[in-house]
């Protein structure tokens, strides 16, 4: 059941990164847009479309280990680590008055989500 639900995970997180990561790429200003961030310098395209080639990247290997998680269970190791980081990271900015919530605050709930699954439907050994 635990491996069943945590290629349902993986599945879904290369589908969000694969979705983000592509409208990085190829829409970086309208995306800083739609999460509030104005009057950048058009340089700060290059980063987030860097970020996007990033985010694509991560989805093929998330997608490549949804078909066998047992195989490729670094991969929710990995899930884990980002979801955690990045959770970790947007409240840091977020308490820091860098950002707002509605710039971090769905990015923020949808790694912890994604962090706190990996950990619930990770596959233990039976004891």
């Amino acid at each position: 059941m635990k491996l069943r639900v945590t290629g349902l995970l993986l599945a879904l997180d290369a589908a969000v990164l694969f979705l983000l990561g592509t409208l990085l790429l190829v829409l970086p200003q309208h995306v800083l847009l739609v999460f509030g961030f104005v009057d950048l310098p058009v340089g700060v395209s290059y980063i987030i479309a860097l970020w996007g080639c990033v985010l694509l990247t991560m989805a093929l290997g998330y997608w490549k280990a949804s078909a066998d998680p047992v195989r490729h269970l670094v991969w929710a190791q990995v899930g884990i680590a980002r979801g955690a980081l990045e959770f970790g990271v947007g409240i840091i900015y977020l308490v820091r008055g860098i950002v707002t919530f509605r710039q971090a605050g769905f990015g923020i709930i949808l790694a912890g989500l994604f962090a706190l699954a990996y950990l619930i439907f990770y596959p233990r050994a039976e004891t």
